[in-house]
């Protein structure tokens, strides 16, 4: 096994660190004991009804071993990575080893640190040909994957209607509501503090909509709210703002198991990255997604019968828009097109917090803690 020094692990694991997680969540830890890299799963921060037997936590250690894949070729690695190691310490969902590699160059690596979620509402054009004719060859490399692309009207009008239920659901579940308020991070100093969750500003809520979505917060408002069938209205809002994209796809994988999400992550993040690198916007609309896993997977189990009956409804829908739904698990549902930056970007927990070196123990995590979406 090649010498690696700390500078190389830590960049490593600071690629890593920019993957995706539910909420911005962050829910790994990484121990290296000068032989192998460990990835701890902390199941707590990312407790969510959207994480249905962690899918959407599988999804993102695609992401995250994708990101330090590109990082290690960099500089001249290559790492070999077997996932849910028997014999393993509770908690350890990824070993990492390394072996010398051709220090290729990683075009996608450079789009790293750039990727994020873009709220905006997006303009009225398609995306280049060459772009969208990249990204929907990706998934032919990875078996097992399928990207479905929808571009045109009525279809995308259809999706995004479907996508925005979420909004209602979110805000008449108290599990949802909680899980989704406990990651906003309303100030900048609460941000800079954290370095987990939301900052206020990536939501790209108008000034008029913020004090209203932040009384929400509370659970007897958004009682209230849902008593007087307000919440029916907020899915509109979402609906005119997915529309507003050059494209909404669903990547799916066949198969449940949970090396099945990992590997659609791994696809999900070369996408994401792609977008990236081409300054092309993107965000993910997985709550629909995910709350449709948790029918599937487990019933609906923490949803009420009437939320039950709705997303039966949605997936019914969903199945004529994309068929292969019938048979592939969702992986994510989201846009894409050209618009300005977005108003803030979600933080990063500092390495020193996540890296624990010449040990195989997780740092304690600094926060207790759900979709894809930062």
């Amino acid at each position: 096994m090649p010498a690696i020094s700390r500078q190389v692990i830590s960049a490593v694991v600071e690629a890593g660190l920019q993957a995706p997680s539910g909420d911005n969540c962050q829910p790994w830890r990484f121990g290296w004991d000068e032989t192998c890299l460990r990835v701890f799963f902390l199941a707590d921060r990312a407790e969510s009804v959207y994480d249905v037997r962690s899918t959407a936590s599988w999804v993102s250690l695609g992401a995250v071993i994708t990101n330090m894949t590109l990082a290690s070729a960099q500089l001249g690695f290559k790492p070999i990575v077997d996932l849910f190691p028997p014999g393993e310490m509770p908690g350890v969902v990824a070993r990492v080893r390394f072996e010398t590699g051709p220090g290729a160059a990683e075009p996608l690596a450079h789009a790293i640190p750039a990727r994020c979620v873009n709220r905006r509402p997006y303009r009225a054009e398609p995306l280049p040909v060459r772009i969208r004719e990249e990204l929907q060859s990706l998934p032919a490399f990875f078996p097992g994957t399928r990207l479905s692309w929808i571009d045109t009207e009525p279809a995308k009008g259809r999706v995004a209607a479907l996508a925005a239920r979420n909004d209602q659901i979110l805000f008449e579940n108290r599990a949802l509501h909680d899980g989704l308020y406990r990651w906003i991070r309303w100030t900048p100093l609460e941000v800079e503090r954290r370095r987990d969750g939301m900052p206020a500003e990536t939501l790209e809520l108008a000034a008029f909509e913020r004090p209203g979505i932040r009384l929400l917060g509370s659970w007897r408002w958004a009682r209230v709210a849902s008593g007087l069938g307000l919440t029916r209205l907020l899915p509109y809002r979402a609906r005119a703002i997915y529309r507003r994209s050059a494209a909404i796809a669903l990547l799916s994988v066949q198969g449940d198991q949970r090396e099945d999400f990992v590997r659609g992550g791994q696809v999900l993040e070369r996408l994401w990255l792609t977008a990236t690198r081409h300054d092309v916007a993107f965000q993910p609309i997985t709550g629909t997604t995910f709350l449709l896993l948790r029918r599937r997977l487990v019933g609906g189990e923490g949803l009420n019968a009437r939320h039950r009956r709705l997303l039966d409804r949605l997936d019914g829908e969903l199945k004529q828009v994309f068929p292969e739904c019938a048979t592939d698990s969702p992986i994510m549902l989201f846009r894409l097109g050209l618009a300005s930056p977005p108003s803030g970007r979600a933080p990063r927990l500092p390495l020193e917090r996540v890296l624990d070196v010449a040990s195989t123990a997780p740092a304690r995590p600094p926060h207790p803690g759900g979709g894809i979406s930062e």
